[in-house]
């Protein structure tokens, strides 16, 4: 019973989390596609970039915890209609896509740190332009690999339910 209780808890957890992580990413994904239509001098620039950082932020944290849930309780096959192999595939992809998400977190601190945006020591110098070319670089393919990765989710996922008329969303982690 006691068991029970946990798994249906740390369920709940994950769930509201991979919510919170898809609302973010909405967010993050809107303003990085205005940030850069924003001409350099404007005053709004450093305010969306500041957005954009501390919603980044919190995507990169959200998705750090979700992993951590995802590898103390891994999803379960919940659809009988759903082989274990498409489901294993869906989910397989949409870990990948929480590690991403990482990845993409990590790259943008470091390219956030290198520009002299954030400082851990107060004082310290951190602009470093070659570190915040590589850092940028990373930070920009981890976006078209999320972005590939998402669409592939989608299109595998779609396919799924047709071909083994499973008309749930449920099969998304």
């Amino acid at each position: 019973m006691r068991s029970a209780v946990n798994e249906i808890k740390t369920e709940r957890i994950a769930s509201s989390l991979s919510w919170i992580i898809f609302v973010l990413f909405v967010v993050v994904f809107v303003n990085m596609m205005e940030l850069p239509r924003i001409p350099i001098e404007a005053p709004d620039k450093d305010a969306l970039r500041n957005f954009h950082i501390a919603t980044g932020s919190l995507l990169f944290a959200c998705s750090c915890f979700r992993v951590y849930f995802w590898l103390q309780s891994p999803p379960q096959k919940k659809q009988g209609q759903l082989p274990i192999e498409a489901y294993n595939q869906l989910h397989t992809l949409q870990f990948s896509l929480y590690c991403a998400f990482i990845g993409q977190g990590l790259t943008g601190i470091v390219t956030a740190w290198s520009d002299g945006l954030m400082q851990f020591l107060p004082g310290a110098t951190t602009a470093n332009h070659a570190l915040w070319a590589l850092s940028g670089y990373l930070h920009s393919v981890f976006a078209f690999f999320y972005l590939a990765i998402i669409v592939f989710i989608a299109l595998t996922g779609f396919y799924h339910m047709i071909r083994y008329r499973v008309w749930r969303f449920r099969i998304f982690a």
